[in-house]
């Protein structure tokens, strides 16, 4: 019995255990801090000075040289945003987390897999983006919000997937087919499942490119809940105009035969495309990842909808990104830049609050945000020059501006082993928490001219 318990022991091959800790400092240098409700108030976030500090521990092992598990558990400590006077801003706040519980089982041989399955809780990142870019996953459908950062700052270009992912290997590698049915946690509707697939072709060293797709909310135990049947989320067959905020009679008066729903299901496509200069040029000084030229464009919704999602080209956001050779100097630094030419603030306000599939925060009028209504083009109209809530045309354009660019610098060196320090400055998706942990609808930096830097000391084991 004992040599058997011997034999059943050696099968498992444990990991050391890894453990860390990173000290976040930085500054809102231009902004403007949402307090995370889905309502028009803000806050002036110029000079706010934005810290976290996190601390990790992983264990891994693995079984039978086949399965592979990996667990993470860490906490942060994090200041809510905005400051006001009241207590519960200006106090630390703690929050417990996993960064991953997966297992990884190997198909055939153990050394060489035919296949791989990924299951659980893990990050999945299919692109060389350090800050910008990752759409399929962390960017809605409809609404196409995009996302950036998180609960950490720095190094979180990735999704954190809750499911499965088949992930199989073709001639040599060159070819591989990703398979995977990730549960929506992020995006409301929450619990569906979105299947997704993605194909990666590495025709040589230097060169590589990417597609995917992913049916979003494409599964469903509660199909009601991805069209609501409501007011807020209705539109007239017969004016394609949103009901909410209608003036004209046709709208206002749609009879219910001729009305339609947004929804949140559609699917989103996305392709990448890299090529590495320092893999071609492989030298001394010149190391494979050094000189890099990468690129996403996504199209968050295949489908139009009416008014809201009428062209396709107000979906697709756009990321370039290149790696910067200092020769020694860091380990890393890239340079990222995004064009995204939506019309409408990048709010989740609507998705989060009121579980509605439309690019506006609840309450406010469609109209608002639609510069083509002939009441404000229109000089020989009686609403010529301004809105419902009698703004003039000047106004209404800058209520409704956002920045369509976003930019990113990302910077890292490792000081020893063990110890690295990173930077990164940017315009960009970030959201920060209220006292009650709920993300603001709207980025920090949403506007032109609005950005933050951070600066990271880790330390890991």
């Amino acid at each position: 019995m004992g040599m058997a318990l011997s034999l059943a022991s050696a099968e498992l091959v444990r990991n050391p255990t890894a453990v860390g800790t990173s000290i976040d400092v930085g500054q809102i240098v231009k902004g403007t801090l949402y307090d995370g409700s889905n309502t028009e108030g803000s806050f002036k976030g110029d000079r706010q000075v934005i810290t976290r500090t996190g601390v990790y521990l992983t264990e891994s092992g693995i079984y039978n040289k086949r399965l592979t598990i990996n667990l993470t558990i860490g906490g942060l400590f994090w200041f809510s945003l905005p400051e006001t006077k009241s207590f519960q801003t200006r106090r630390i706040q703690f929050g417990p987390g996993v960064g991953q519980a997966q297992g990884v089982y190997a198909f055939g041989d153990a050394d060489n897999p035919a296949a791989k399955l990924q299951f659980g809780l893990f990050p999945h990142k299919y692109s060389d983006s350090k800050n910008l870019g990752e759409y399929l996953f962390r960017s809605g459908t409809y609404p196409g919000v995009i996302t950036t950062g998180g609960w950490s700052y720095l190094n979180s270009a990735a999704y954190l997937a809750q499911g499965v992912r088949l992930t199989v290997p073709m001639l040599g590698g060159k070819l591989t087919n990703d398979l995977m049915f990730y549960m929506e946690r992020d995006i409301e509707p929450a619990h569906d499942i979105s299947p997704a697939y993605i194909l990666k072709v590495n025709p040589t060293s230097f060169l590589e490119f990417s597609g995917g797709a992913v049916w979003s909310h494409g599964i469903s135990l509660d199909s009601k809940r991805l069209s609501p049947e409501v007011n807020e989320n209705a539109y007239s067959k017969i004016t394609n105009k949103p009901i909410t905020g209608a003036v004209d009679s046709a709208t206002v008066n749609t009879p219910p035969d001729q009305l339609g729903y947004y929804t949140f299901e559609g699917v989103k496509l996305m392709g990448t495309a890299s090529l590495d200069f320092g893999a071609m040029l492989s030298s001394d000084r010149v190391h494979p990842g050094d000189f890099k030229l990468y690129s996403e464009i996504a199209l968050l919704g295949v489908k139009d909808q009416p008014f809201y999602y009428e062209k396709k080209s107000e979906r697709m956001p756009l990321m370039v990104g290149v790696n910067i050779p200092t020769f020694g100097l860091l380990d890393m630094l890239s340079f990222e830049l995004e064009r995204y030419k939506s019309p409408f603030p990048n709010t989740n306000g609507s998705v989060l609050q009121g579980q509605l599939p439309i690019p506006i925060n609840n309450g406010e009028n469609p109209y608002v945000y639609d510069p083509t209504d002939p009441r404000y083009n229109d000089a020989t109209n009686p609403e010529y020059g301004k809105d419902p809530f009698n703004m003039t045309r000047a106004e209404l354009e800058k209520k409704m501006k956002q920045d369509d660019w976003k930019w990113s610098v990302y910077a890292r060196r490792t000081i020893s082993k063990g110890v690295s320090v990173y930077g990164q400055a940017a315009s960009d998706h970030l959201r920060h928490f209220n006292f009650t942990a709920t993300p603001a609808a709207l980025p920090a930096s949403s506007r032109p001219g609005q950005w933050y830097y951070v600066l990271r000391l880790e330390f890991g084991i």
